[in-house]
């Protein structure tokens, strides 16, 4: 399906914050109009105490386009399996800038959530 020219935007930020006690690689893949722009993996460190380790993913494409962000919170570089697939669709926003949490469950298991915001 092909987005409508009012729901073209740009990509402000993409960025992790990792509350586990483990490193964590996420994969992450951008799509415009379909045709993916980007694809690689970010390391996140470990949180050290109370506050999570933050990283930022460099390298995004800069000008506006029809954009969907697939995120996978891989166990291993070479898992890319669905079970850990989300994704962030893309808005009719001039701008939107994406905050991926990663939180251990009751097993200690990692979660994560989606969080959009506009730039």
């Amino acid at each position: 399906m092909a987005w409508s020219e009012q729901q073209e935007a740009r990509i402000g930020t993409v960025e992790f914050h990792n509350y586990t006690t483990d490193e964590q690689s996420v994969l992450v893949i951008v799509e415009d109009d379909g045709e993916q722009v980007y694809g690689e993996f970010t390391a996140v460190p470990p949180a050290d105490g109370e506050p999570p380790t933050v990283r930022e993913v460099e390298d995004l494409p800069e000008a506006p386009g029809v954009y969907d962000i697939y995120f996978n919170l891989a166990r291993r570089p070479e898992d890319t399996e669905g079970e850990f697939w989300a994704r962030a669709a893309n808005t009719d926003a001039d701008c939107r800038a994406y905050r991926f949490t990663i939180q251990p469950d009751d097993t200690n298991e990692p979660q994560f959530g989606i969080y959009r915001s506009e730039c």
